[in-house]
């Protein structure tokens, strides 16, 4: 009797459509609900507390479904991206939210892959491609109109400090992702990047109580929707949405996947402007279009790997 082969059944399109959502939605909305928080909590223990309990949780997560515990040369680059990526971007980006609206934030780390272009780039002692080129000056050009914009908290020009403090953000997590890969990480995505919160938000709690950030910090003071908007960032934007990142990376062309870089400062803007009461002036308009046709020009000019 012949043997019959069934053949594989591929995910659903509607699944691909809700893996989409997630990291267009999600991880765009999640700029606003980091303005929430750090309107009451201290934004270094904030941001803290939403990596330890993210990375912990997916640590946890990883291990209880079998996977391997990490080596010790893996704990030690985990602490290094750690370090970088999240405390020295997402440190600089709560602090920021302070004094800048969330849409800019939002725009301004849309240039992430931006500025991980030209660090690979300057890898390969090849010559800089000309989509690469026109990136990089749109990228500038947005930066420097959103820093005249008359689109601050307070009704004034946007804080130069918190636009300083996004671009070193950026720069950190962008210097992190060329180095993770050439450093021994675990094979598994969620143990991985669970280790890399975990320890990004030990550091990060560490830096706010030796500078007195945490100091600031009243319990009482936590109300509905600072406790709603960390959960959020916590499940929705840590968890969830990293869970289907990886889940697309293993699906679907890298540079598809990475368009969330382009949708998600016109969520997060959409999102201010409409919920958080943050002005939408011609600059920032302007702004938005010149990064996201800067993030779209460099994502055409690199060639399409899956991760």
């Amino acid at each position: 009797m012949a043997t019959v082969t069934l053949p594989a059944v591929a995910p659903s399109r509607s699944v691909r459509l809700l893996c989409f959502g997630a990291i267009y939605f999600l991880w765009g909305a999640s700029f606003l609900a980091i303005r929430v928080i750090v309107a009451t909590v201290p934004p270094i223990l904030a941001a803290g507390f939403r990596f330890l309990s993210a990375g912990v949780i997916l640590f946890v997560w990883s291990q209880l479904r079998g996977g391997t515990f990490p080596k010790l040369r893996e704990w030690r680059s985990a602490l290094v991206l750690g370090v970088v990526m999240f405390a020295c971007n997402y440190g600089p980006l709560f602090w920021a939210e302070q004094r800048v609206p969330s849409g800019v934030a939002a725009i301004i780390s849309a240039l992430i892959p931006v500025w991980v272009a030209i660090f690979e780039w300057t890898r390969s002692g090849s010559g800089m491609p000309k989509k690469l080129i026109i990136g990089i000056a749109c990228g500038l050009a947005g930066v420097v109109v959103l820093s005249l914009a008359p689109g601050s908290l307070h009704g004034q020009r946007i804080d130069l400090a918190g636009v300083v403090a996004l671009l070193v953000g950026t720069l950190a997590w962008s210097i992190g992702t060329v180095w993770s890969r050439h450093l021994p990480l675990p094979k598994s995505k969620p143990t991985s990047a669970g280790i890399q919160m975990m320890l990004g938000g030990i550091t990060l709690t560490i830096v706010s109580f030796l500078s007195g950030d945490a100091r600031r910090f009243s319990p009482a003071e936590v109300n509905l929707p600072v406790a709603f908007s960390m959960a959020y960032l916590v499940i929705a934007a840590s968890i969830v949405a990293f869970t289907a990142y990886v889940w697309l990376l293993g699906r679907e062309p890298a540079t598809r996947v990475a368009s969330y870089a382009y949708v998600n400062p016109v969520i997060a803007v959409l999102l201010g402007w409409s919920i958080g009461g943050e002005k939408l002036s011609i600059q920032i308009v302007s702004g938005m279009v010149f990064v996201v046709m800067g993030v779209i020009a460099v994502l055409r000019s690199a060639p399409s790997r899956s991760a």
